[in-house]
């Protein structure tokens, strides 16, 4: 083929694929919107930040993996659907806390709450900066302390955890586990007691102890990952993996740190995602794509995000894989430019996202996991993904008459609309480009 006509040929290749992907996504996202009736009612910001509530000191981890001071639910024998079951009025128990101004936090990924430290707040960055996390007033985002981590080294640190360890420590987990390539062969976790510091002692630059250190592989290749989170009843690790598609792994990390040969994952649970019509996000896409994971302190609420909603599940007995296989409940975050930091203390979910300068909001528990008993669920999949309107606070739908309620029936929906979509690109493209081609031919007389 002549030259010109394949530069000619393969510009318009790409220019048609960049288009219909755009219309791909706007696809899918009018038909999670249209049958979900989405986001009137998901939980907005208050109007004034005049009243920035400091993280409340968490309380001390239960000395039981039976801990019950939140209710917790048993589990069923299937991945669970992410559902709904928030009240509309949430968005009254939002807290507009601070922004983060600190220039140096660019891709703040993951959010913690001190325990050594009350009142501080610890993120880090993604790939791009050195083996770092930064400690923050929780009253007013002020740059406390830059904490340095020897013998450590970040790939792509995607979230951080802080917990008691299995002898007590209050601890900073940080997650080098991003590999949007899906290329590495292992990824790898560190732990490091977490600093003493106040607010009212701002201390500049520190290095905290050397860390342990878990080195890990999955069980079935590579995957990128965005989430973990530490119980800290049971004070196992989880890494929750991130698709497009909306369907993440989770899976269990050995006990003890491995720091020289990788050990193996154990999967224990899956998780499916619904397109939510929630507004936020880069995209459609980030409705579908877990971003960020923790759990309250007593262990007996496990929250997983997304770029644009959180998931809580009753966790009983240290069960984090049997709690995933249970109906979830749905809360629409207020809209965030990457949000994927998370964090639960004190009956509230703090949330953070990616850019300098975006704001880090509290958000009360939805009603259904401050009161109540353990109830058994017989549920083998869970139900309806959609936004918080028309559903009662504190009562996740159930899905004990079928397999596959509300949501898996919009989730195969929205994969069938996802199919036809490439489909259907595929066959414009490539007429297209033919379309090119005869016409170059003719004019060049090739």
């Amino acid at each position: 083929m002549h030259p010109s006509v394949q530069r000619k040929t393969r510009t318009l290749r790409l220019a048609l694929i960049a288009a219909l992907a755009m219309i791909t996504i706007s696809w899918m996202a009018a038909a999670g919107s249209s049958a979900a009736e989405p986001a009137t009612s998901t939980a907005e910001p208050a109007t004034s930040a005049a009243e920035p509530a400091e993280p409340a000191e968490p309380a001390e981890p239960a000395t039981s993996a039976a801990s019950t001071s939140a209710p917790a639910e048993a589990a069923a024998s299937a991945p669970a659907e992410a559902t709904v079951s928030a009240a509309a009025d949430h968005a009254e128990a939002v807290t507009n806390l601070f922004g983060m101004l600190d220039r140096r936090i660019e891709e703040a990924s993951g959010l913690g709450v001190g325990i050594r430290s009350p009142g501080v707040l610890y993120v880090q960055n993604d790939s791009g900066d050195t083996a770092r996390f930064f400690a923050l007033d929780g009253r007013t985002g002020q740059t406390l302390a830059v904490c340095n981590v020897p013998d450590a080294e970040n790939i792509d640190w995607e979230d951080l955890a802080v917990t008691r360890n299995a002898d007590g420590v209050a601890s900073v987990w940080l997650a080098d586990i991003g590999d949007n390539d899906e290329n590495r062969s292992e990824i790898t976790v560190y732990r490091v007691d977490e600093p003493s510091l106040t607010p009212a002692d701002p201390r500049g630059d520190i290095t905290v102890n050397s860390p342990q250190i878990w080195k890990l592989r999955y069980p079935d290749g590579a995957h990128n990952a965005e989430s973990i989170v530490v119980d800290p009843t049971t004070h196992r690790l989880y890494v929750i993996t991130k698709s497009l598609f909306g369907e993440s792994q989770v899976y269990q990390a050995p006990a003890a740190p491995s720091a020289t040969t990788p050990a193996t994952l154990k999967a224990v649970a899956d998780i499916r995602f619904s397109l939510t019509g929630t507004a936020g996000g880069p995209n459609a896409i980030g409705q579908l794509t877990a971003t960020g994971a923790s759990m309250s302190a007593d262990g007996s609420v496990l929250v997983v995000r997304t770029y644009t909603d959180a998931y809580f599940w009753k966790v009983a007995k240290g069960d984090v894989g049997r709690a995933l296989r249970t109906t979830p409940i749905q809360l629409g975050l207020p809209s965030q430019p990457l949000g994927e930091g998370i964090a639960i203390r004190a009956g509230r979910a703090l949330i953070g996202s990616e850019k300098v300068g975006s704001r880090v909001y509290s958000l009360a528990l939805p009603a259904g996991l401050t009161a109540g008993t353990p109830k058994a669920s017989t549920s083998t999949a869970a139900t309806g993904s959609t936004a918080l309107s028309g559903v009662a606070a504190g009562s996740p739908t159930s899905s004990s008459d079928h397999q596959a309620g509300p949501a898996s029936g919009q989730t195969t929906k929205n994969r069938l609309i996802l199919v036809a979509s490439l489909v259907i690109a595929g066959l414009v493209v490539f007429a297209a480009s033919r379309a090119l081609i005869w016409m170059m031919r003719r004019r060049l007389k090739i």
